[in-house]
């Protein structure tokens, strides 16, 4: 369910070697403002939010998603404090 619910915020998967050795898919949804990664790793239930550009991100968030309404608060395009 959390994949759909990132295909419809806007995320497309990407190929990220930067993530290993942590096993996981990453997605992207780049905006004017800034570029917001989603990583989600193989072992364990949690996400990663970064923001910022591709190789220059700040972690925003790392932890459970429990709902819809959750997911896209934690990916909206802006810069703040998690």
């Amino acid at each position: 369910m959390l994949l759909t619910h990132l295909h419809e915020a806007g995320f497309f998967q990407i190929n990220w070697a930067a993530s290993a050795p942590a096993s996981g898919i990453t997605y992207v949804r780049p905006s004017a403002q800034e570029l917001v990664r989603v990583f989600i790793p193989v072992a364990g239930e949690g996400i990663e939010v970064y923001s910022g550009s591709l190789f220059e991100s700040e972690l925003r968030y790392r932890g459970p998603v429990h709902t819809q309404a959750e997911l896209l608060r934690l990916v909206r395009n802006e810069r703040r404090a998690m």
